[in-house]
């Protein structure tokens, strides 16, 4: 076994010895292949990374062509716009700016990179030089005139040579793109030059060296890879140049101002509508951050803080902010700030988005001074009516309080018809002011109405006897029909419910000639305890137009114009009675014919007050009779003292009288009152200012604070309860209202203080 070993051992190498030199050649081969394997390998990655670089080159070419020639000349393609459409000086100037922005910018040394010739970098500095020196005077001389007096033929001519201008950026544009597209075709030639070069080789080492087929597997396994990166890499190349342009065009197109800035708030980009609109160029914003160029006078600083803290945490941002362009103009902004993510989730930058709002906001504070002007037209309003109530009311006081006064003296037939006509009068002018004041308060909203049980009845004679005397002069035939349905009383407002009647009778009274005036009233569906009241006023006067009537229950409206002269009145009294009348559940509807009478129906949605409740109201006695009572009247107005003094001694009081609010504070402090009648509106101290010393003073007894004023509008009788006073009686008074006020004051004061009460023996 051993020597047969030996013997096999030896003879194997001696085979090798034979043949070393074939060894050693396919050694070598092998080694051979190995390093040009190698070679190829190294080849490959130096043409792949060649492959890569091109990629970046033809970023920056595309990103080169974007902003520099195509800019310029959309910018002269603009500025020919705004010549078609005579636009404003102002507008040619902005931009003839960025016309010459943007020339001077594609005539820079680094656009050697885009169009890839010094001849067509020369063609770009002789067309800046010819803007800057051949168009831009022409172009500043028509923005100097109004469009109207510009010559046309000089527009012309400018927008002929600016036509030349724009073709020739054009050309550069396309000769540029060219310039991008050869050398992108030669990359993918040199590409496809590498792989079959590279195929031909492999194949030559196949067919060449059989023997070193696991070294050509190796690295024809190798230039598969390789090969697939360089696809991977061409197909990267023509979808980022597709992406650039569509991205490009997106950001061209839009109206929006959109920037970036990094972490620390600086601006890292912008895009053409920031340039265009706030007056900066990327190069002026780039490593500033938005605070030093935007913002001014009107920006809030609050906002800014509220947004620079919200930027700091990296959370989104939304506001409204003033900021302001490079040539100090306010412009007002939605911002929308965004952070910008990397693939961590860490924030490495904003995005924000600004969208123009001034024209809104300039809405908005136009809204704001309207209402306060008409706030403040509201209040003009009230004070007006306020002093017009009063300087009418204080005068029709001593009118009324005056004949009020004499209808209780002895009179023959004669003067009682004079001075019944005098107050009728009153009563009327009164009814007006009313009216007046009652329109504004229905205006404000501020209307008071009361739920008190009322005698219907009452209401309804009292209504037909203030006209009765008008309808007898008249020859009118002033009739009520009675309904035996209707109960004793009802609860709801009796003062708005006679007020409506007193306006629509009177109205029916006023435009009736001849014939008769009729009141029905009646009560309907009857449900759980309410019932519908229905009161029809008819009459045979003059009638209206039916198309008049909705007209009728508007402010100030009459059926006719001269109806005013004829007739006389304000023209609210339908509008203030539908009011009234809805504010009580109901309306009022009017039927009329031209020449043949008008019918109006007042429907009330009013409550019925059961049998128990009727026997608790009583009738109002005659005149009583306070003879026991000290009563202090604080008035300025020597006619309405002289009107208060003769009411009073009717009444059984003499009382003590001074002429303005100190002396009523120097006579409490003297004596002791038991009702104070105390005007509002006098000199050197006013009635409010008085009551609150009278309160201060706290004398014993504490006497009863009447406010007797003229101020009668919606608001005055709480201000002054509120200011201390126990009553509230409006000007102009009557003897029957003085005397329910003493009849208040008379329950609330104690029994030896009261004095006897009983009728009037006049």
């Amino acid at each position: 076994m051993s020597a047969g070993g030996g013997t096999g051992t030896s003879a194997l190498g001696s085979f090798l010895r034979g043949r070393r030199p074939a060894a050693w050649l396919l050694v070598t081969l092998g080694l051979l292949v190995l390093a040009m394997a190698t070679l190829v390998g190294l080849q490959v990655t130096q043409q792949s990374r060649q492959l890569v670089d091109g990629v970046d080159t033809t970023e920056d070419l595309v990103l080169a062509n974007v902003r520099t020639l195509g800019q310029t000349q959309r910018e002269v393609l603009r500025l020919q716009v705004l010549l078609a459409t005579n636009a404003t000086g102002a507008e040619l100037r902005r931009q003839a700016a960025y016309v010459t922005q943007r020339t001077q910018e594609s005539a820079l040394d680094s656009h050697q990179a885009t169009l890839g010739a010094d001849d067509l970098v020369a063609v770009a500095r002789t067309d800046a030089r010819q803007w800057r020196t051949g168009l831009l005077p022409r172009v500043r001389t028509l923005a100097a005139l109004a469009p109207a007096a510009r010559n046309p033929d000089s527009v012309r001519a400018l927008m002929a040579d600016l036509d030349e201008l724009e073709k020739s950026y054009f050309d550069l544009v396309s000769l540029g793109e060219i310039y991008r597209r050869e050398q992108a075709a030669k990359a993918n030639a040199d590409n496809e030059e590498l792989v079959e070069s590279t195929q031909d080789l492999f194949m030559w080492l196949t067919g060449t060296f059989a023997t070193a087929a696991v070294l050509l597997a190796a690295g024809g396994a190798l230039m598969f890879r390789l090969h697939q990166q360089r696809s991977a890499a061409h197909e990267r190349l023509s979808q980022l140049n597709e992406d650039l342009m569509w991205y490009a065009r997106i950001v061209q197109a839009t109206d929006s101002i959109l920037f970036t800035i990094d972490t620390e708030g600086r601006f890292t980009w912008v895009n053409e509508a920031f340039e265009r609109t706030m007056g900066y160029s990327y190069a002026d914003v780039t490593g500033k951050r938005p605070p030093e160029l935007l913002h001014g006078p009107a920006t809030d600083l609050e906002t800014v803080r509220a947004l620079q803290e919200r930027i700091h945490e990296g959370e989104q941002f939304r506001c409204e902010l003033a900021n302001y362009t490079a040539d100090g103009q306010e412009i007002w902004m939605a911002v929308d700030v965004s952070p910008v993510l990397d693939e961590d989730g860490e924030v490495t930058g904003f995005c924000a988005i600004q969208s123009d709002i001034s024209e809104r906001h300039e809405a908005e504070l136009l809204l704001k001074q309207a209402r306060l002007d008409a706030e403040a037209s509201a209040r003009a309003k009230a004070a007006f009516l306020a002093t017009m109530s009063h300087e009418i009311r204080t005068p029709l006081n001593a009118v009324l309080g005056l004949t009020d006064l004499l209808l209780l003296t002895p009179l023959n037939a004669e003067q009682k018809d004079y001075v019944e006509t005098a107050q009728q009068s009153g009563q009327h002018l009164l009814a007006l002011v009313n009216d007046i004041l009652d329109i504004s308060a229905l205006e404000a909203g501020r209307m008071e109405y009361h739920d008190d049980p009322f005698s219907l009845w009452e209401v309804l004679d009292e209504t037909t006897t203030m006209f009765l005397a008008q309808a007898e002069r008249k020859g009118l035939d002033l009739r009520l029909d009675p309904d035996p349905g209707i109960p004793p009383l009802l609860r709801g407002d009796a003062v708005r419910v006679r007020q409506i009647l007193v306006n629509v009778v009177g109205n029916a009274l006023k435009f009736t000639e001849h014939g008769s005036v009729r009141i029905s009233p009646r009560l309907t569906g009857a449900e759980q305890g309410r019932s519908q009241l229905e009161i029809v006023v008819e009459d045979t006067g003059i009638g209206v137009p039916k198309w008049r009537i909705p007209q009728l229950f508007r402010s100030f409206a009459r059926g006719d114009v001269s109806s005013t002269r004829t007739y006389g009145g304000s023209g609210l009294g339908l509008a203030i009675s539908r009011t009234l009348a809805e504010a009580m559940g109901g309306t009022i509807e009017l039927d009329s014919e031209l020449g043949h009478g008008t019918t109006v129906r007042i429907t009330l949605d009013l409550a019925v007050v059961e049998e128990e409740q009727t026997a608790a109201v009583r009738s109002p006695d005659a005149l009583p009779h306070h003879g026991g009572l000290r009563v202090l009247v604080a008035e300025d107005d020597l006619v309405n003292q002289k009107v208060v003094h003769r009411m009073l001694q009717r009444l059984g009081v003499s009382p003590t009288i001074v002429a303005n609010g100190q002396e009523a504070v120097d006579a409490v402090a003297e004596n002791a009152f038991d009702i104070i009648l105390m005007d509002v509106q006098m000199p050197v101290m006013d009635g409010v200012r008085a009551v609150r010393l009278v309160r201060d003073l706290d004398p014993t007894p504490r006497p009863w604070v009447v406010a007797l004023t003229a101020n009668a509008l919606s608001g005055d009788r709480e201000r002054f309860m509120a200011a201390g006073m126990d009553d509230y009686v409006s000007k102009p008074m009557t003897i029957d209202s003085l005397a329910a006020a003493l009849e208040r004051a008379s329950s609330q004061l104690p029994s030896s203080a009261a004095g006897p009460v009983g009728p009037d023996a006049g």
